[in-house]
């Protein structure tokens, strides 16, 4: 008999011995993830070791089916579709593989989450030693058609900074969330009437106020004619820069935009207008399976 030893310390006849299976010990294997686009191990046996599954457990904030397999083929697959719901199955009798097959896990069909959020306040500081936009409060929200403007004028070149702060942009459950992309749409206009002089428009943003403005585009007509972003925003995508922090959540907490909008020309109609600089954060789960067995 194979992993069977005969055991005498138990009774001291031998016409009556005991044999025992060879007991093996008992594995968890817990992980953590987002989204698994092709098979990772999870569970690789020890050399020439038989996994023995008994049973699957798993839990997820957002919908994701959940696929394990072995050698290439699929042998289970979980549906978690609930928010924040947990899925356990036992199996009635233990899953044996064969000797050095690893057990591997994707995911598929996973659910977003999303958050988009205007700005809660809006500030102005000098450029280049002017602070000329007018309304500036109306640059806070979601778009609506109200405009903070920037304004041409007859003897002076005009210009502003916007500063843009936002509140309540890192969602309650961001512990159970991966950050997939922050992007950053500016609804914006600039028309030129008047061809004299350049007209700019030009898109920042920064991690925390304590740092430097981080610039992200210039837009600039100096023939008459519209750059219109008002229906279509002009949109910067900054996930390579949020997920690189130690924090990527801190860096939602705490950062900034900036708009800032100059005409160098001299004389009326030319006009920069914002409505408003917003948030776009999608989000997948952080999903959970543990895997409980043996091996022989």
């Amino acid at each position: 008999m194979n992993n069977a030893k005969r055991n005498n310390t138990i009774f001291s006849l031998e016409n009556q011995p005991l044999f025992t299976r060879e007991g093996a010990s008992y594995i968890t294997k817990h992980y953590s993830f987002g989204i698994l686009s092709t098979e990772v191990p999870l569970w690789t046996p020890s050399p020439t070791k038989c996994i023995n599954l008994t049973s699957v457990q798993a839990s997820a904030p957002l919908g994701v089916t959940l696929t394990l397999s072995s050698n290439g083929n699929a042998f289970f697959a979980l549906r978690v579709t609930s928010h924040s719901a947990a899925i356990s199955q036992q199996f009635p009798s233990e899953y044996r593989f064969k000797p050095n097959d690893a057990i591997s896990l994707r995911t598929s069909d996973e659910e977003r989450a999303t958050e988009t959020s205007g700005a809660s306040n809006a500030t102005q500081v000098a450029y280049n030693s002017r602070s000329d936009f007018i309304n500036v409060a109306n640059a806070t929200g979601l778009p609506n058609m109200q405009f903070a403007t920037l304004n041409s004028a007859l003897i002076t070149r005009t210009s502003g900074r916007l500063v843009l702060e936002y509140s309540n942009l890192v969602p309650s459950a961001s512990s159970q969330l991966q950050i997939e992309s922050v992007k950053i749409n500016f609804y914006c206009r600039l028309s030129l009437t008047l061809a004299v002089g350049t007209s700019s428009m030009i898109y920042y943003w920064r991690p925390d106020p304590a740092e430097d403005w981080i610039q992200l585009q210039q837009e600039s007509l100096s023939l008459i004619g519209t750059i219109d972003h008002l229906s279509v925003p002009i949109q910067q995508d900054i996930t390579t820069e949020v997920l690189a922090a130690t924090n990527p959540w801190n860096v939602i907490k705490n950062m900034q935009t900036s708009f800032v909008g100059g005409h160098t020309g001299l004389g009326l109609g030319n006009t920069i207008q914002l409505d408003a600089v917003v948030i776009d954060i999608r989000m997948v789960g952080k999903n959970e399976i543990s895997l409980f067995g043996s091996e022989t």
